[in-house]
């Protein structure tokens, strides 16, 4: 009975000799690394002489939300009556276009960096020009109203006739005050963004010119406009590549169009630029 008790006894602990020896020997082949490097983790796993498998996971981590409006961008401008559509008794150049910077960060975001409020501060240069040889100028009431280019001259304000006028328009500089709620995913391991809120805009400096007798005159220095406007804003970012558009919701200012009417004027723009994260 002690003999059989033994010869069992035996028998398992061959066993468990021979099992730990076969987990002591594949421990000894296997080796696992794990590389976290920029947004991937590569796990490479190696098995003795067979070779190794390598699994390369695509792993977003937000480590920041980017910007939501460019650094630096360039835009479209138009002018509309408050209808969100272009007046066309204001006559704008599609050639009139805006510059400008966004110094943005964010104030407030989720843990995972994917939902987000930004604030910054901004500032633009807009150009709007004029077509159909129209100058804008002022009355004695300083409204503003739009007279034949051609009627201007180098020798004084309404010279003789002709005199290589051309090409009038009007410019003015902006601060601007944005506040935007922010989206943000991964896509193809970089960063994909939808923005939308609101933006205070102080405007000044805003005159009118026209060039002609081979110069750029000033037409009118003392415009009867709205320093404070309120925008809405859209933005998409990719990466470092951002689209915007922007929209008053309060008018810019007050012209008397081609017809005769006195048009509340608003402006709209279109813009593309590069965020500088």
């Amino acid at each position: 009975m002690v003999k059989l008790k033994l010869v069992k006894m035996k028998r398992h602990l061959l066993l468990a000799a021979v099992m730990l020896l076969a987990t002591a020997n594949i421990f000894a082949q296997t080796e696992t690394t794990t590389v976290i490097a920029n947004d991937r983790v590569v796990t490479t796993t190696t098995k003795g002489d067979d070779g190794s498998v390598t699994i390369v996971e695509r792993v977003f981590r937000n480590r920041n939300i980017h910007d939501p409006l460019p650094t630096l961008y360039y835009s479209y401008l138009n002018m509309f009556d408050g209808t969100f559509g272009p007046t066309a008794s204001v006559p704008i150049r599609s050639s009139s276009f805006e510059w400008g910077f966004y110094f943005t960060s964010p104030v407030v975001h989720t843990w995972n960096n994917h939902f987000g409020i930004s604030t910054g501060l901004g500032i633009s240069n807009a150009y709007n020009f004029f077509s159909h040889n129209q100058v804008l100028n002022t009355d004695p009431d300083h409204l503003a109203y739009f007279e034949p280019l051609i009627d201007y001259s180098s020798v004084d304000a309404h010279g003789p006739a002709n005199n290589d006028a051309h090409r009038s328009f009007l410019r003015y500089w902006s601060l601007r005050l944005p506040v935007m709620l922010q989206l943000q995913w991964n896509l193809d391991n970089a960063p994909m963004q939808i923005a939308a809120g609101a933006e205070f805009e102080w405007r000044f400096g805003m005159r009118s010119f026209a060039r002609y007798g081979g110069a750029k005159h000033t037409i009118s220095d003392n415009l009867d406009y709205s320093p404070v406007g309120f925008n809405i804003l859209f933005s998409l970012v990719f990466d470092n590549a951002v689209i915007f558009f922007r929209s008053g919701l309060t008018d810019m200012m007050k012209i008397k169009d081609l017809n005769g009417h006195n048009t509340n004027v608003y402006q709209m723009s279109l813009g593309f630029g590069f965020n500088f994260d």
